[in-house]
Formats: C-alpha cells, structure tokens, sequence
C-alpha cells in the first residue's frame, strides 16, 4: 500500500514537471516577441509611464501654486477689510467718547451756573 502512494506521489511530480516543461516550451515558441523586444517594449512603456507621472506632478504643483496665490490674495483682501472695520469701530467708539465729554463738560457748566 505504500508502494502506491509512492508511485501515485512520483508520478505526480514527473506530470507536473513534464507539463511546465511543455508549457514553457509552448510559451517560447507562441511568444508574439523575442525577449529583447519585450525588454524594449518594457522599457518604453516604463519611460512613457515616467513622462507621464512627471507631467502629472508638473501639473500639480502648478495648481498648488495657483490656489496658494488665490488663498494668499484672499488672506490679504479679508485682512485689510478687518483693518478697515477696526478702524470704523476705533472711529465711531471715539466719536461717542468725545460726543460723552462734551455732554458731561456742558452738565458740568450748566451745574455750575446755576
């Protein structure tokens, strides 16, 4: 009985050997390309590739670029406006300190006067 499962286990493996053997040989002989063809096609498309990727981080950085210009105009259109609203609130709280003055300055006379 172990004689099979021996047999069995050898005749698997020469199967399995005689089929890649065939099956490399088949892959040689269908082949569309010689090796160096293929390396060459390969190489093509990995510089294409490159190119591409290259173009794309070209791209991307331009567009960082354009949205960093565009922030920084609105950072600064946002910045001045806030300067101009200080300025509006510095104004008007110093109007009603001098309007609060005057008005204080007149009581004081008119309690004097009296």
């Amino acid at each position: 009985m172990s004689s099979d499962n021996d047999n069995s286990g050898i005749g698997f493996l020469t199967g399995l050997a005689i089929g890649a053997l065939v099956g490399a040989a088949v892959a040689l002989v269908l082949a569309p390309q010689s090796g160096e063809e293929t390396r060459d096609f390969l190489r093509g498309k990995a510089q294409e590739a490159k190119g591409k990727a290259l173009d794309l981080a070209s791209d991307l950085r331009d567009m960082a670029t354009n949205v960093a210009g565009d922030l920084r105009t609105q950072a600064d259109t946002l910045g001045q406006k806030g300067r101009e609203s200080v300025n509006k609130l510095r104004n008007r709280v110093n109007d009603a300190v001098d309007a609060a003055k005057h008005a204080a300055k007149h009581k004081v006379d008119e309690l004097q006067n009296d």
